[in-house]
């Protein structure tokens, strides 16, 4: 009767010594006999769960994880390519800026350089001036006097343009010589006329 009871449960019995005609491996070692009746406890234990993160496997992702994650990859490469550009023209203002100042730096040594040489020019030309200053002075005194003899002639002519325009111009006068001559020449024609 007690064999037959669901209230104790069955174990296989195994002696402390194996029987010699058992297989056996050369390398097991003997494991003594421990007998425990099982507690409630131990038949209801948990599951092992993993120590490391679970990571679900990306083939079987859902729908809505998988759209997520295509959404958020386009982000990063639309956040990426705004970067990538925001860099570009910062390089492209730095690049501008060095070469505005180098630039700079250019004109002002060549502005260095043409101030010298221009003090140079201006010494040689005060010394040429100091040694050729007499006969400067003197073609300077001619070509002052032949243009003030010229003004003189063009004055000269333009008084005699006036006294004739004055004399030609008046209708007074013109008109007493217009007289005058028809006088002359009708006289002319009566003595003309008088000897034939």
């Amino acid at each position: 009767m007690l064999a037959t009871s669901t209230f104790y449960p069955q174990h296989l019995y195994m002696p402390p010594r194996p029987s010699p005609l058992s297989e056996r491996s050369a390398n097991a070692a003997p494991r003594p006999f421990q007998f425990s009746m099982p507690t409630p406890a131990q038949s209801e234990q948990k599951p092992m769960i993993p120590q490391r993160a679970f990571k679900p496997n990306p083939i079987l992702q859902t729908r809505d994880a998988a759209t997520k994650r295509r959404r958020d990859m386009f982000f990063k490469r639309v956040q990426k390519g705004r970067d990538d550009k925001k860099w570009d023209a910062r390089g492209e203002q730095i690049q501008r800026l060095d070469h505005i100042s180098e630039q700079k730096r250019w004109e002002a040594e060549k502005a260095r350089q043409a101030l010298q040489i221009h003090d140079d020019r201006i010494e040689e030309e005060i010394e040429e001036l100091a040694s050729s200053l007499p006969e400067q002075e003197m073609e300077e005194a001619d070509y002052v006097l032949a243009q003030e003899e010229r003004e003189m002639q063009e004055l000269i002519a333009s008084m005699e343009e006036q006294d004739a325009s004055q004399h030609y111009g008046s209708d007074d006068e013109d008109y007493d010589q217009l007289f005058m001559e028809y006088t002359d020449v009708s006289a002319l024609r009566q003595q003309h006329q008088q000897r034939q």
